[in-house]
């Protein structure tokens, strides 16, 4: 009787005008829903479109009493009746969303905690068809995404196996929506701002798939590789996977090595189209044809997640993943990327933090030394390069090679020498003085002076 009075009384008021008493009484409701339960639920449509209708004002964030009376009543409602407000749950995601990201709520807890009771009391067969509606229709705005994939996120810590099996297709298709982002926003940003906002996505993706076996990811990765990369897929597709395998290869370690094998071949086809210092290949089997804005920042960020992805593959590689032939098939469009992008100002810094790792860990991954010949003689070939920053670079790579190597590097020194020595007296003084500096951070790596390889 109690509630049905609130609820009469509550129609007859404007919280605008009576915010004190009406933050009073979403109390008193929160307060009796938590007491009668199941036995409340009749008088949900009674007084719910009014309590949301509060919470979507945009002057409930300027009445502190009322905000915070608001959020407590909903974040119980949650906590008690979570599976009967799913004719208001969706209004209340996307409200929350907006509210977290707003400056004046930023950083309230209490709304971080309302968050987290939608996350884990609320069952994952009503949350994840509600959050797939949101992102279908595009209900969100790109700064949502953050406190979107926050609930996901949770709420996939604690997914069971039969929650995952039985939302799976749903989740799939969830997913490969919000991999479409960047395709649709490439005008409106630089390829560096919408990372961030993909970086929400991946983060909450990996938290999927490492709750996922084997047997059902597979399918999962191979249908994502195909969206990506047939049917002639928009370029900031293939951009999109790559940097989501950069993700996962940092997160499964060893256990990707099990699902990566098909996608060698791609990359070293897109390492070599994309390099600006190889002639055009007309009959490249996958083309890569980003729009004209930001074209060169996507080609860049394309080839840094190729190069971060095999490169982690290659790190954590202890079953033999990098055999003969891939090793082959990878080593010359990785090492002439060294030739790649020479006019671009961070040059020196994209070598050394992109080019130089990935080439290292690939020596590194292979215990035959035959093969470390290989890719150490075309990588002394580019000392030979008429760019002094082409010959900085290579030095860099050298350097980095015989520290990973370590000893192992004492069967490839002599090798090296005449390439060294020649560098020892390059016309550019940069040149020439890291060269020296090179040598001598060899010697301390080796344990051994190097000069009277250079004397001979």
């Amino acid at each position: 009787m109690s509630l049905t009075f609130i609820c009469q009384y509550l129609r007859l008021i404007d919280s605008g005008q009576h915010s004190n008493l009406s933050a009073s009484i979403y109390l008193c409701l929160a307060e009796l829903c938590a007491t009668l339960k199941i036995y409340s639920i009749g008088e949900l449509p009674s007084f719910m479109p009014h309590v949301l209708q509060t919470y979507q004002s945009e002057n409930v964030t300027k009445n502190e009493l009322l905000l915070t009376s608001v959020i407590a009543c909903l974040s119980k409602l949650v906590r008690t009746l979570c599976n009967y407000l799913t004719p208001y749950l969706s209004d209340i995601i996307k409200r929350t969303c907006t509210l977290l990201t707003h400056p004046a709520c930023v950083s309230d807890q209490r709304l971080r905690t309302m968050w987290s009771h939608i996350a884990l009391h609320v069952p994952h067969r009503l949350l994840f068809p509600i959050l797939y509606d949101v992102i279908d229709k595009n209900e969100f705005e790109l700064n949502d995404l953050e406190p979107l994939m926050a609930l996901l996120k949770q709420s996939l810590s604690v997914a069971t196996s039969d929650d995952l099996s039985s939302n799976y297709s749903l989740l799939k298709k969830l997913f490969l929506k919000l991999f479409t982002l960047r395709t649709i926003h490439t005008k409106k940003m630089p390829p560096n701002k919408m990372n961030i906002y993909e970086d929400y996505i991946f983060e909450c993706f990996a938290e999927l798939v490492m709750r996922l076996s084997e047997e059902t990811f597979r399918p999962l990765f191979y249908t994502i590789y195909e969206w990506a990369v047939y049917n002639e897929p928009p370029a900031e597709y293939t951009l999109t996977f790559y940097r989501l395998t950069l993700i996962l290869s940092k997160r499964l370690k060893g256990l990707f090595t099990l699902f990566a094998g098909h996608i060698i071949q791609h990359s070293s086809s897109i390492l070599n189209q994309l390099n600006t210092s190889k002639m055009e290949d007309t009959e490249a089997e996958f083309k890569i044809n980003f729009r004209k804005k930001y074209v060169d920042e996507n080609k860049i960020e394309l080839i840094n997640g190729i190069l971060g992805s095999i490169s982690n593959l290659c790190l954590f590689d202890s079953v033999g993943f990098i055999n003969d032939e891939r090793f082959q098939l990878l080593m010359m469009p990785i090492v002439d990327q060294m030739e790649n992008f020479t006019s671009t100002d961070d040059y020196a810094q994209w070598i050394q933090q992109n080019v130089a790792p990935c080439i290292v860990n690939l020596t590194a991954a292979t215990k035959e030394e035959s093969l470390w010949r290989k890719i150490h003689y075309q990588i002394l070939l580019k000392t030979r390069s008429n760019l002094s920053k082409v010959r900085l670079a290579t030095l860099i790579v050298i350097q980095e090679m015989s520290k990973k190597l370590g000893m192992n590097y004492q069967s490839l020194l002599a090798e090296a020498v005449p390439f060294m020595t020649e560098l020892m007296e390059d016309p550019n003084d940069e040149v020439e003085k890291t060269c020296h500096r090179v040598i001598v951070d060899m010697e301390s790596t080796l344990g051994e002076s190097l000069q009277d390889y250079f004397n001979n």
